[in-house]
């Protein structure tokens, strides 16, 4: 029992040395299969090349998801991998020269990708890209039909422009077509979509233009219709024949008829002239005159006035010609009255 205190003390002593040896001591020893991680931090080799994407919406919003390739100039895949929550992707040992970049996918359903293009990259840091999707356009459909029946109307045309715009920037024109419709993409700026204003500028024939625009939500990827009725103009209630309702009655004359004056004008007298009381004979007891008015009617420039010049110089001819017949007569009688009253007296004295 006289050796227990010096037992204690080696004891205590040896714990003390224990507890205040270095930590290395108690640690086990990594396993040789244990790989050591990378230095990120550290420069590319000098040999090799990187390029490193940021990928953004529209709106400046980081894009994650969104698929890329790396291809050489024989179409081969060099590498290729998709973007984190911040929307970057990065491609470290590659060779340096021109690769092809190509978006697989957006990674979402509202942006589209880009068109693939060529990216040199050289020794040293990566090479810092940044790619903006664009918002996926909305699908327009326009509609014009008629107002009473809903029949499409073909012909109308309709101008579509965003709200706002200024000096019709980004602004276009639609025509329906035989069914009353017509299609075309939407560009969409924003996540909540793109404000667009439809105008019809022509009606379809036959109709009257409407005037109140259409307002139209264009979302992306989404579907979005601009639908104008329009109604028919009005049709007269009876239509112009274009033809006279009758005909004339009678052919104009081939020569007018002279009105007023006994006398006709036609070359001949009336009444043959007759032997007066007055032992005179020969004068004519009327002459034919002229028509006092000039018929209405009459035939401009036909030479009807010479021809009745020409008539009445005849009629007077028989005129004078007939009153000299008529006093040849009267004198023959006369004549043949006196032989034969001598004749009488002869008889008489016998």
């Amino acid at each position: 029992m006289k050796h227990r205190p010096f037992l204690f003390t080696a004891l205590a002593l040896t714990a003390a040395a224990v507890l205040t040896g270095p930590a290395t001591i108690a640690t086990a020893a990594p396993s040789p299969s244990a790989e050591a991680p990378k230095d990120q931090g550290g420069p590319a080799p000098a040999d090799k090349a990187g390029l490193r994407i940021v990928k953004t919406d529209p709106e400046g919003q980081p894009a994650p998801g969104a698929a890329f390739q790396l291809l050489d100039s024989a179409g081969k895949t060099l590498a290729e991998g998709k973007t984190g929550a911040d929307g970057t992707l990065t491609f470290s040992d590659l060779a340096p020269g021109v690769v092809r970049l190509k978006e697989t996918s957006s990674g979402s359903p509202l942006l589209g990708t880009v068109p693939d293009q060529d990216v040199v990259v050289a020794p040293g840091e990566p090479k810092v890209l940044a790619i903006t999707d664009p918002y996926k356009s909305a699908g327009l459909t326009l509609k014009v039909t008629d107002k009473a029946t809903g029949k499409g109307l073909a012909g109308a045309i309709v101008n579509i422009a965003p709200k706002d715009a200024k000096d019709d920037k980004g602004a276009f024109t639609l025509t329906t077509g035989p069914d009353g419709t017509a299609k075309a993409p939407l560009p969409v700026g924003k996540k909540t979509g793109s404000a667009y204003t439809a105008t019809e500028t022509k009606a379809p024939d036959g109709y009257r233009l409407e005037t109140t625009p259409v307002e139209i939500t264009a979302k992306p990827g989404a579907e979005t219709t601009a639908a104008f009725t329009n109604a028919a103009t009005a049709k007269p209630t009876e239509e112009p024949t274009g033809k006279p309702t009758a005909k004339p009655t009678g052919d104009p004359t081939s020569q007018p008829t002279p009105t007023g004056s006994s006398a006709t004008g036609t070359g001949e007298p009336t009444d043959a002239a007759s032997p007066s009381s007055s032992p005179e004979i020969g004068t004519a007891t009327a002459t034919p005159t002229a028509p006092d008015v000039k018929p209405e009617g009459s035939l401009a420039h036909t030479g009807a006035d010479s021809t009745n010049g020409w008539l009445l110089a005849a009629g007077g001819l028989l005129l004078a010609a007939g009153g000299g017949a008529v006093y040849a007569a009267r004198r023959r009688k006369n004549d043949e009255s006196d032989t034969g009253t001598g004749q009488h007296r002869r008889t008489d004295d016998n």
